[in-house]
């Protein structure tokens, strides 16, 4: 990022879906199922390589607990590792020192298992909002550089509005900066719409997409895709393998979750794959230190009343 002063960043929020799924649904925490998060492991490293890019995956404690193995194959290929918190757990439920805790806890498991520091943190479920920023004093106060957990806009379950849509270093009440990544948005009918997830490189279609993000780069926008493994899979993926045994749950939920699961999700690939062909692309970590070593001035980040 020396000579352009804009990039894109393909993040990947490495977990289990089905496993979480499960867990949500029925209360039980059921194994991961290993062929299953292998193969997405593998169908998105492979993709990296064809393109030669490098990308950042946020790594769930609770899966890398009993996958360091992955963990450390993802490593060994170049990719950035953050942390996507241990329990996956939405974190405006917790108190600051359950939040500490999960946190903390995930911080030393992923150095243990890489050997090595971990820069950057995003949030389950995007839970970072003007309710409980001081998540982010806790991530200075644990040595991370920065965050990517916060929608620039409100949507139903998270955002902030009216938030900087521009990668930022800010100051924290507990004295400490943390360098905010925000999660990309475009504009369409004169709205702020979020285009950069999984979900939506999957709903909308491909020349859609294609105008939306040439704009944001034409603007010298930094975008940030974020994307998780079960969006890669080439099989069709069926929720009830997640279900604990004996468990009863309604046929029609079913079906209408594993609709949502693999609804347009084959055109990911091909879409993902012409952006790797098209754009530069970083690490956040490489975002986050041009943010950190550019900046004199850091914005106020006051803490919510």
């Amino acid at each position: 990022m020396e000579n352009k002063q804009h990039a894109f960043t393909l993040s990947i929020d490495w977990e289990d879906f089905g496993q979480l799924l499960g867990r949500d649904r029925s209360g039980v925490l059921t194994p991961s199922l290993p062929k299953t998060i292998d193969r997405q492991t593998d169908i998105i490293l492979e993709m990296l390589n064809e393109s030669g890019k490098k990308a950042t995956f946020f790594i769930l404690g609770m899966l890398a607990n009993h996958r360091a193995d992955l963990v450390k194959k993802i490593a060994a290929e170049g990719h950035e590792i953050g942390m996507h918190g241990q329990h996956h757990i939405n974190m405006r439920t917790l108190t600051r020192e359950q939040a500490f805790n999960d946190l903390s806890d995930a911080k030393k498991l992923i150095t243990d298992i890489i050997g090595g520091p971990v820069y950057g943190y995003r949030a389950p479920y995007f839970s970072v909002d003007d309710s409980n920023l001081y998540v982010l004093e806790i991530l200075a106060e644990l040595g991370l550089m920065y965050d990517s957990s916060i929608f620039p806009i409100k949507l139903k379950r998270y955002g902030i509005a009216n938030f900087p849509k521009e990668d930022a270093l800010y100051l924290l009440p507990n004295g400490k900066e943390i360098v905010e990544l925000p999660l990309t948005t475009g504009r369409f009918n004169g709205k702020d719409i979020p285009v950069a997830g999984g979900g939506y490189i999957r709903a909308f279609p491909k020349f859609f997409l294609n105008r939306m993000f040439k704009k944001l780069n034409d603007g010298q926008q930094n975008v940030m895709l974020y994307m998780h493994p079960y969006e890669f899979d080439t099989k069709r993926i069926d929720c009830s393998t997640n279900y604990p045994e004996n468990s009863n749950f309604s046929k029609t939920k079913t079906f209408l979750i594993n609709l949502r699961w693999n609804l347009f999700r084959n055109s990911i690939r091909g879409k993902l794959k012409s952006l790797l062909n098209q754009y530069e692309f970083i690490t956040c970590f490489k975002k986050a230190k041009h943010v950190k070593t550019t900046t004199h001035s850091p914005r106020i980040l006051g803490r919510p009343q």
